[in-house]
């Protein structure tokens, strides 16, 4: 495998996980670098391109993770476990590994993609009690992940959007907010996520941030990318 730079989407398998290579391959200088646990899951998706690499790979196994990312400049977090009972091995631990190998090998930037509702503020939301027993505990070790990254000494940024929606990127405006405070129900594309997340790996204001986002429809006037880089000045960073 060769080393880099790169940048790395771990849950390249998963739905937001896709949208966030497809955008990397589209904006990054550099190559992507997709890790599923079953690389012939996206062999059949994603076209081929000299700028992506399609590797094997698991983010609860460190030796897996040591392997595959190696070379790393900017990583995004979009793994999601599968069983009922993966979220402590996954949405906990596994970012726990990531955001220490990733400092180990240099990585500017780690992006998480967690959610709103997440933090003890929305303990009894009923939308939070529900997503916590879809996956047992999923919200608890979400935020658990977070407290890890924000721990490790590796610089990150940290997304925490609304309802997750099907839909092309680009026709919406972002609102976003801190302190996780957001009125629930409120939805945001996957596509417009990952632009999200791709954006905050080398934007300086995204560094060391946590926030919430969701989108209305219709792009503003300036236009959505230029938004993409400015949304981060309203944003403070985590104290």
């Amino acid at each position: 495998m060769a080393e880099g730079p790169v940048n790395v989407v771990l849950g390249a398998g998963g739905r937001t996980g896709l949208e966030c290579v497809k955008r990397l391959v589209d904006v990054s200088d550099i190559p992507t670098r997709a890790v599923v646990r079953d690389p012939s899951k996206l062999e059949s998706v994603l076209a081929k391109s000299p700028k992506l690499q399609i590797v094997k790979g698991d983010v609860t196994d460190e030796a897996s993770l040591r392997d595959v990312l190696k070379g790393a400049r900017g990583v995004i977090f979009a793994a999601a476990g599968r069983g009922y009972w993966s979220a402590a091995e996954v949405d906990f631990k596994g970012v726990q590994r990531a955001a220490a190998i990733s400092k180990e090998v240099g990585a500017e930037r780690l992006v998480l993609v967690s959610s709103m509702l997440v933090t003890k503020r929305n303990w009894l939301n009923p939308i939070r009690l529900l997503l916590n027993n879809i996956r047992w505990g999923l919200m608890d070790n979400k935020l658990k992940g977070e407290d890890a990254l924000r721990a490790s000494g590796q610089p990150y940024t940290i997304v925490r959007p609304g309802g997750l929606a099907s839909g092309l990127p680009g026709d919406c405006t972002f609102v976003t907010g801190q302190g996780d405070t957001m009125a629930a129900g409120s939805a945001i594309n996957r596509a417009d996520v990952a632009a999200v997340c791709a954006e905050a790996l080398t934007n300086a204001g995204a560094r060391n941030v946590t926030f919430e986002v969701i989108a209305k429809p219709g792009a503003p006037p300036g236009g959505y990318e230029a938004q993409l880089k400015s949304m981060w000045a309203v944003l403070q960073q985590d104290a």
